[in-house]
């Protein structure tokens, strides 16, 4: 609670940058670690691979009905034979590996989350709560001053 009050008091009247911190929740091993908006992006490293334009248009051919073998073959045309493949490799890495449900999407509404916050005047710090196995997905939870007081 200590480095939550602290953290907070810290933040008040400040301009948002990406040196505001985060804090990750490790429930296995019940550790704190708080950690820059910067260094999240490393620390959890997104999964960007279902934004790839070749695999949006790829899902996008076979909800029209294409099938499989020509919305490829449409989708090498379009993109090329490499940069297809190096899409669905990067994207069946991300599968067999799991990030828990930490899109891309989901870093870029933390940041723009926190930024609104602090704009407004307010003070709210994002805790990541890390999912225990990998079929769970991350929990984003805000610390509020109602939670230090």
């Amino acid at each position: 609670m200590d480095e939550f009050s602290k953290t907070y008091k810290s933040l008040k009247g400040h301009k948002w940058s990406l040196s505001f911190p985060v804090f990750l929740f490790d429930r296995d091993w019940f550790k704190l670690k708080k950690v820059t908006l910067y260094e999240l992006s490393k620390e959890l490293k997104p999964d960007n691979s279902q934004e790839a334009p070749e695999l949006i248009q790829y899902q996008q051919l076979l909800k029209q009905g294409h099938d499989h073998l020509l919305a490829i073959q449409e989708c090498w045309n379009e993109f090329g034979i490499e940069d297809f493949h190096r899409s669905l490799r990067n994207s069946s890495e991300w599968n067999s590996k799991g990030n828990n449900g930490w899109t891309f999407k989901k870093y870029a509404e933390l940041l723009i989350g926190y930024r609104n916050i602090i704009e407004n005047k307010e003070v709210s710090i994002p805790l990541i709560i890390l999912a225990r196995n990998p079929k769970e997905d991350h929990k984003l939870e805000w610390i509020k001053e109602e939670f230090i007081s």
